[in-house]
C-alpha cells in the first residue's frame, strides 16, 4: 500500500504542473509557421512571372499577318506609292484620323523612334511592324473608340499590340507635350484673350468654366458608391476652361462622379491658386462702368458660388437690363459647352464609356485627347469665323488674332508656321500643312510622312506669379477674403449688367437670328 500511495501521489504531482499553456503556446506557434508558409507559398505562385515556354505543340501559332501589305495598303490610301497620288485627299484623311496633316505628321515624327514603335526584327529574321501601322491603328481606336482588333484587317497588327499602342502614344503625347498645351496663359496671351472678350462685351473675362462627366464602364465594384452620379452611371468628373476659339487652358480630370461642380471646383488647382493669390496675375487692370479692377474673372453657370473671380447669370431676372445680361452671358458661356461637345464628336475614344481600368489611365486619356484637340485648334485657328471677323475688323489681322497669338509663341509665328511647338526638345514633327507626302517605293521608305522644320521656342512658364506670393501668408489671407467675397461678386455682376445694356444694340447683334 505504501508503494501504491507513493505512484499515486507521484502522478498527481506530475498532472498537478500547469504545463498546459506551455503546450498550448507551443503549438499555436507551430500552427503560425505552417500557416505563414502557406500564405508565402500562395503569394510567390501568384506573383511568379509566367515562364516562357516558346513554340511548343498545343500551342496556338501565331496568325500569319502580312506587315508589308499592312504598311503598303497605308501608304497606298493616304500618303502615296511610286510618285502616285494618294487615294483619299486632306478632308479624308482628317474624316478618319480627326486630325489634321500636319498635326499627324507631327505626331508621328516625334514618336516613330519610341523603342516600342521601332521596327524589329524577329528570330527569324523578318522585319515586323512598321512604325507608321502602330500609329494608324492608335489613332484609329482614339478617333472613333473601337475596339483595338476592329482595324486588324487593314493595319495587320493584332489586339494585344493595337491595345499597347494606343496606351503608350496616349503617354507619349501627355509626356512631350502637355506642359506646351495644357498650361495658363501667359501675360501677352492673357492679355489678348481679355481684349477679345471686351469686344464681345465682357472686359475682364478669362474664358468659361463647367464641368462634365465621363461615363467609365470598367469601374470596379468597390468604387461605385464614390464615382456613381446622380443618374446612376459611374464616372469621373471633367473640369475645363477654354476661350472663344475652344483652346483649353485648364484641365482637371479624375474627381470621383458623385461630386457636384461645386465640390469639383473646391478641389481643383485652379480654384486653389486663385484663392491662394498665385493666380491670375494682378498687372492687366480693366474698366467696366467706370471702375478699375484687378482681378479677372470666369463665366460660370448658376450652381456655382458667388465669388469675385466668377460671373453668374441673375438667378431671378425681372428687369430687361437683367434678362439681357443673362442673354448674352449665356451666349458667350456657351463657348466650354461647345468645347464638351466637340471634343466628343473629334475623339469617339471620350464619347463612349472609358474602358481603362484605372483612374489615372483615365486622366491620362483625356488629357492626350485635350492636347490632340488644342494641336487641332493651332493649325485651324486662321480659319474659324471670329478670326476673320477680327482680321476685316483690324485691317489685317494686327492685335486682334495672327498666328503669332496662339500659345506657342509669336517666334513659331516669325518662323513661317501656325505657331506649332515641341515644348522646346528639339523635335522635328512640326509639319506646315499641306498636299500628301511625296511618293516613292517601300524599299526606300517613300510615302511615309515627312518632316518639317522644328520651332525653337520653349514653352512658357506654366505660372505667370511668383509662388508663394511675395507677401507670404498675409497675402493668402487677404487673397482668400477677397476672392471668396460676395459683395464683389453682385457688384462686378451689377456693373457688367449695366455695361452690356448700354451697348446691347451692337453685343447682341451677331446673336440675333
Amino acid at each position: 500500500m505504501d508503494a501504491d500511495e507513493a505512484g499515486l501521489s507521484t502522478t498527481a504531482s506530475l498532472l498537478a504542473e500547469d504545463d498546459g499553456g506551455v503546450v498550448c503556446a507551443a503549438v499555436r506557434a507551430h500552427m503560425g509557421v505552417l500557416f505563414l508558409l502557406r500564405r508565402r507559398s500562395r503569394s510567390g505562385r501568384a506573383n511568379r512571372r509566367r515562364r516562357y515556354r516558346g513554340s511548343v505543340a498545343g500551342r496556338r501559332p501565331n496568325k500569319r499577318r502580312d506587315f508589308a501589305a499592312g504598311l503598303f495598303n497605308i501608304q497606298r490610301d493616304y500618303f502615296g506609292v511610286n510618285a502616285e497620288a494618294p487615294i483619299y485627299d486632306d478632308r479624308d484623311f482628317e474624316t478618319r484620323f480627326r486630325v489634321p496633316r500636319s498635326v499627324f505628321r507631327r505626331v508621328y515624327q516625334a514618336v516613330k523612334d519610341e523603342p516600342f514603335f521601332q521596327q524589329r526584327i524577329n528570330a527569324t529574321g523578318r522585319l515586323q511592324a512598321h512604325p507608321l501601322q502602330k500609329v494608324v491603328a492608335a489613332f484609329r481606336v482614339i478617333a472613333y473608340g473601337e475596339a483595338a482588333d476592329r482595324a486588324d484587317e487593314y493595319v495587320r497588327l493584332s489586339r494585344s499590340t493595337v491595345a499597347q499602342a494606343t496606351k503608350l502614344l496616349l503617354e507619349f503625347i501627355v509626356r512631350r507635350w502637355g506642359p506646351t498645351y495644357l498650361r495658363r496663359p501667359n501675360n501677352l496671351e492673357l492679355k489678348k484673350m481679355m481684349e477679345r472678350n471686351a469686344e464681345r462685351g465682357f472686359p475682364g473675362c478669362m474664358g468659361s468654366l463647367d464641368c462634365t462627366h465621363w461615363e467609365w464602364h470598367q469601374c470596379p465594384t468597390g468604387m461605385a458608391g464614390a464615382y456613381q452620379s446622380r443618374k446612376g452611371s459611374r464616372g469621373v468628373v471633367v473640369e475645363a476652361v477654354c476661350d472663344e476659339d475652344l483652346w483649353i487652358w485648364h484641365l482637371f480630370v479624375g474627381a470621383p462622379g458623385s461630386l457636384n461642380d461645386i465640390n469639383v471646383m473646391n478641389q481643383s488647382p485652379l480654384y486653389l491658386d486663385v484663392t491662394a493669390g498665385r493666380w491670375p496675375p494682378r498687372d492687366v487692370p480693366f474698366s467696366i462702368n467706370g471702375t478699375t479692377r484687378t482681378l479677372p474673372y470666369y463665366l460660370v453657370d448658376g450652381i456655382y458660388p458667388r465669388y469675385a473671380f466668377l460671373v453668374s447669370p441673375h438667378p431671378m431676372p425681372l428687369t430687361d437690363e437683367a434678362k439681357t445680361f443673362n442673354r448674352l452671358q449665356e451666349a458667350i458661356r456657351k463657348d466650354v459647352e461647345r468645347l464638351f461637345g466637340v471634343l466628343t464628336k473629334r475623339f469617339h475614344i471620350a464619347l463612349h464609356p472609358g474602358r481603362c481600368r484605372s483612374v489615372k489611365q483615365l486622366i491620362m486619356t483625356y488629357k492626350a485627347v485635350c492636347i490632340l484637340h488644342n494641336m487641332c485648334v493651332e493649325a485651324r485657328r486662321d480659319t474659324f469665323l471670329s478670326r476673320r471677323r477680327d482680321a476685316r475688323g483690324t485691317n489685317g489681322g494686327g492685335s486682334a488674332g495672327g498666328e503669332g497669338e496662339g500659345p506657342a509663341g509669336e517666334a513659331a509665328a516669325a518662323a513661317g508656321g501656325h505657331g506649332a511647338q515641341d515644348g522646346g526638345s528639339g523635335d522635328a514633327g512640326a509639319a506646315a500643312a499641306g498636299g500628301a507626302a511625296p511618293g516613292g517605293g517601300i524599299g526606300n521608305g517613300g510615302g511615309l510622312p515627312a518632316a518639317a522644320d522644328a520651332v525653337a521656342d520653349p514653352p512658357p512658364a506654366l505660372n505667370a506669379v511668383e509662388q508663394p506670393p511675395a507677401g507670404g501668408m498675409v497675402a493668402v489671407f487677404d487673397a482668400w477674403g477677397e476672392t471668396r467675397n460676395p459683395a464683389e461678386h453682385e457688384q462686378l455682376r451689377a456693373d457688367l449688367t449695366a455695361h452690356v445694356w448700354n451697348d446691347r444694340g451692337e453685343l447682341l447683334a451677331p446673336y440675333v437670328v
